[in-house]
């Protein structure tokens, strides 16, 4: 079930990292079946006060992959949304941001994946 993976992957955060999460009322995660969405859309929330909300949607499908690499992606997705979809610093590719922040976490790409 992907809820377990995703209190896996949180249980190892860092402090700082669980309590800017968990304590933003902006924050959500959500899990997806897309194709039964059929073109429906999703609203996981709206931005308060000016600010772009902090949403992971993660695919159902996850359940069909291995644990490793279902919990990669989540704190894949975690990481986009702890740096707010930018980079650590000015010049650095927020995908590249995400996968170091992953591993630096203890959730490294798979070589499976």
């Amino acid at each position: 079930m992907i809820a377990e993976h995703v209190r896996h992957v949180v249980d190892r955060l860092p402090t700082d990292v669980k309590v800017d999460l968990l304590d933003d009322p902006e924050f959500s995660i959500c899990e997806v079946d897309w194709p039964s969405l059929n073109g429906m859309r999703i609203h996981v929330g709206m931005p308060a006060f000016g600010r772009a909300t902090r949403s992971v949607v993660l695919k159902r499908r996850l359940r069909q992959r291995s644990a490793n690499f279902t919990r990669y992606i989540i704190a894949h997705e975690l990481a986009h949304a702890f740096l707010r979809n930018e980079g650590r610093h000015a010049d650095e590719d927020p995908e590249f941001a995400a996968d170091a922040l992953a591993a630096e976490w203890g959730f490294p790409q798979p070589a499976d994946s």
